[in-house]
This record gives structure tokens, sequence and C-alpha cells, in this order.
């Protein structure tokens, strides 16, 4: 039975999904322009990516409409694509486990790969991991899935600000923190000075030793269970049909329930919260919690962002204009890997060296050249290939056997 099952064809894709992933890499790319060209504490510091007017208004934008937005839309995404091709393998009679198991460990054995070798920075072993125990939620009622997502969001959400409430209490001499603080723009230049000048020896250590404490920070902060309650209301969407649905109504009337109510409450609340960052002493207690109300806020504006992409694709002007972004969509895995050794070269000591040196508006300008161009290279590849260079080996490795990558002459790509 498990031989019948092979990856879906490239003329049988939902446009809106790649889509939204090409959108959704613009997105992650320029939150992460900020780890690649500075050093991740610096979020902690609230250290700023350059002095100009442009800077501070760069960094200001960005927190409030990009970051804690992106993933969420591309985690919501992965799991509704994990419940698609549950579907499609029970459809054939396959083993929808064993074969989702082994794709997510391919995928984490890219992630490994992506973490300890390019940038410190993945996303795709976590995927991988909280992806495995997704698995486990397949058989459960839809109505559950959702009451599952609602604990997960909560849990951190009420243990972050019971520790702020905590802090707030205690808060008395300050000069520990201080130091604390010292200590943090001490780690600063370091980090600067290792990927800046450092050997690819050096490099390769600071980069474990901050990816090890990458994971622990997403475990702590809670991320890890957002990230699984994402992945829980995209299967919830999947289960629930929500977007065949939508396609089967006519195009005025596809819409998603209370999508304008978020993209604007969204937009609202997030510019608040922004502004409360960037105005707020990290030494205070109270800096806190910003980050965890963005678990919340988050996930709203992107849901705005989802509803707002269905809103226009359902034209087919708009659908027309968005279809370069499917380009990139298709081939997000090799996409994503492809922004880090970019970027990586960009700003490393063995390519450019320009780490600690770019503020965040010169930040912006090169993760919108790096995604153009992504567009560009994407559709020149895909005219000539069903997938992308990664996708092809994560599907052969995934499959067991080689993958046929050229177009079939009977579907050639439309992009």
């Amino acid at each position: 039975m498990e031989q019948s099952i092979t990856p879906t064809p490239a003329h049988e894709r939902i446009d809106l999904f790649d889509i939204l992933r090409g959108f959704a890499l613009l997105g992650i790319l320029i939150v992460n322009m900020g780890i690649f060209s500075f050093p991740y504490i610096a979020q902690f510091t609230r250290t700023p990516r350059g002095d100009s007017v442009l800077d501070y208004a760069t960094e200001f934008l960005i927190m409030a409409l990009a970051t804690g937005k992106f993933y969420p839309l591309f985690s919501f995404l992965f799991g509704l694509g994990m419940w698609m091709q549950i579907e499609r393998i029970q459809a054939v009679g396959g083993n929808p486990g064993r074969f989702m198991v082994r794709r997510l460990l391919v995928l984490m054995g890219f992630g490994l790969i992506h973490a300890l070798l390019i940038w410190n920075g993945d996303i795709l072993f976590v995927y991988a991991l909280v992806g495995l125990v997704a698995l486990l939620f397949r058989k459960v009622q839809p109505r559950t899935l959702l009451i599952w997502a609602g604990v997960l969001v909560a849990i951190p959400v009420i243990f972050g600000t019971g520790f702020v409430a905590l802090g707030t209490l205690l808060a008395g001499d300050m000069s520990g923190a201080a130091e604390g603080m010292a200590m943090f723009r001490d780690l600063e230049q370091r980090t600067i000075e290792i990927y800046a000048r450092g050997s690819w020896g050096e490099i390769f250590v600071w980069r474990t030793i901050e990816w090890l404490l990458f994971q622990f920070f997403l475990f702590l902060n809670g991320g890890m269970l957002q990230i699984l309650a994402l992945f829980l209301i995209g299967m919830y969407f999947g289960k629930r049909q929500i977007f065949q649905r939508l396609n089967e109504k006519p195009a005025s009337e596809r819409r998603l329930p209370a999508g304008s109510v978020c993209l604007v409450a969204g937009l609202t609340v997030n510019l608040a919260l922004a502004w409360q960052i960037q105005v707020t002493n990290p030494l205070s207690p109270l800096a806190g919690l910003w980050p965890v109300l963005i678990l919340v806020a988050g996930p709203i504006l992107s849901y705005g962002y989802l509803a707002l992409f269905v809103a226009l694709t359902s034209t087919a002007a708009w659908r027309r204009r968005l279809q370069p972004l499917a380009a990139v969509g298709r081939m997000a895995l090799s996409n994503y890997i492809l922004q880090s050794i970019i970027c990586t070269l960009i700003f490393y000591s063995y390519g450019l060296g320009l780490f600690g040196q770019v503020g965040a508006f010169a930040g912006l300008l090169i993760s919108i050249v790096i995604w153009v161009g992504q567009i560009g290279i994407s559709r020149l590849w895909l005219r000539h290939f069903q997938y992308g260079p990664l996708e092809w080996v994560w599907r052969s490795l995934t499959y067991g056997k080689t993958q046929r990558i050229t177009l079939e002459a009977s579907h050639p790509s439309t992009l």
C-alpha cells in the first residue's frame, strides 16, 4: 500500500499556501536579519542596531509588524501541510504515522546541519521535534485540537505574567541586575569579535553554544508550546476543510471569520507593544512582560495577515500579482537555507565580516534585495524543475528512492 504514496504533483498544489509561504519567508528574513547581523543577546539588552532616525524607525516597525508574526504563520502552514499529507496517505491506504516520522526525522537532519554548520538561529530542528509531538494528536477530534491549542498558548502567558509580577514585587536593589546587564554587554562585544573576525573553528564553537542556549530559551519561554499550538490549529483547519469550503463559495464571499477585526486589532496592539518595548528600561521587571504579551498579540496579527491574503487571492487580478510569491513558497526549504548562506557570507569573518556593523535600515534593504533575488531565482528554477533542490533531497530521502525532479511535459510550470 505504502508504495502507492507519491509526492504531491506541482500542478495539484494550492497556490494560496505557497503565496503565504513566500510572503512569510520575507518576514522571517527581515526579523532574522537582526540575528544574522547582530548579537542575539542584544534582544535582551535592547542595544539598538544603528543610531540614525531611520534605524530607530525601522526597528520599531519590524518589532510591530514582523517580530512574532511570521513564524506563527509559517507554523500554522506547517501544521496544515502535515494534516494534508496525512489525509493523502490515508486515502491510498498508507501508514501516515510511519511516513510522517521518517519525513520529520529527515527534516531534523537538515536542521542539525543548518544549525551547526551554517547558522544557529535554525528553526527546522524545532519544527521536526514539535512535529513528532503533533503527530500524537492526528486522531483527535477537531474541537479537541482547539482546546489543546488554547491550553498550550495559555501556559507560557500565565507563567510568564506570574514571573513578571513576582519580579515586580521583589524588585529592590537593582545593582545585581545592572551587573548582569554589564555582563550581557560584554558578551555582545565578544560575539561581535568572534563572528566578524574569528576563525571558522571559533565561529563553529560559539555557534554551537548559542544554538544550545537558543533551544533552552525557546523551551523556557514557552516558544515550543506555542509552535505546537499553531501546528494543532493548522491541523484543525485541515480537518475542518476550511480552505476547501472557502473555495466552494463565490469569490466575493471568500473571507475568514473575524479576519478584518484581527488585522486592525493586531496592528493596533502590536504597535502599542513595540512602542512600550522601545521605551521600557531593560532593567525594569516590566521589560519581561511585553515579550509575554507578544505570544498572544503576534498570532492575532498573523491571522489578520492570513485573512488579508485569503481575500486578495479570491480575485483574479490580485492572484496574478501575488503569483511570483508562490515560486518562493514552493521552494521554502531551499530558500530558507539559502538566506542563511547568503547572510552568513555577508556578516561572518569567512565572508565580508560585517557582523555588528550594519544598522537596522540597511539590514532591511539587504533583506528585500535577497528576497527579490530569490523570487527571480525560484521562478527560473521552477520553469525546469518540479521542486527546489533541497525539497527534492527531502522527498527522495523520505520516500527512500530518487524522485523525478524535472517537469512532466503534460504539466509545464505556470510560474
